[in-house]
């Protein structure tokens, strides 16, 4: 199966503060172009079943997926039905020198065997690009300065 792994560097920014803006899925679609909309359909302690609705290539994709989140920054997500055969992978926040590192890595497959050397290279390109786009959005909502 393709895995798709993409990462941005945000500099001068608390872990906190991404750990936070990451965790709040319901908010995403308000500034990140590819997401239609995000909804929480259960929350636990740690876990959370979500909904989501993203342009992939300029066509809908819908799933539904199990997230795990862990103390170590760190959010697990398994589809648990949608468009896509296989969809999972995680979110990870590092703390680096200069502030934090968000990788995402999306492992899928599309479900069409005999479609897939043809299909997995565009499936692989769109999720890049949508991915950059998500992690751009994520490290554009940086905090307010401080004013001395």
């Amino acid at each position: 199966m393709p895995v798709v792994r993409t990462e941005v560097d945000i500099d001068d920014t608390p872990l906190d503060h991404v750990w936070t803006v990451l965790c709040d899925f319901e908010a995403h679609a308000g500034y990140m172009d590819d997401v239609l909309g995000i909804r929480f359909l259960e929350r636990g302690e740690g876990t959370a079943l979500s909904s989501w609705r993203v342009l992939l290539n300029g066509s809908e994709l819908t799933w539904d997926e199990r997230d795990v989140f862990t103390p170590m920054r760190r959010i697990d997500f398994d589809q648990t039905e949608g468009d896509l055969e296989v969809f999972r992978g995680f979110w990870e926040l590092v703390e680096t020198p200069t502030g934090v590192r968000v990788v995402l890595e999306i492992e899928f497959d599309i479900g069409i065997p005999s479609l897939a050397a043809v299909l997995d290279p565009i499936g692989i390109q769109a999720i890049e690009s949508n991915s950059r786009s998500m992690l751009a959005a994520i490290r554009d909502r940086r905090p307010a300065p401080v004013s001395p």
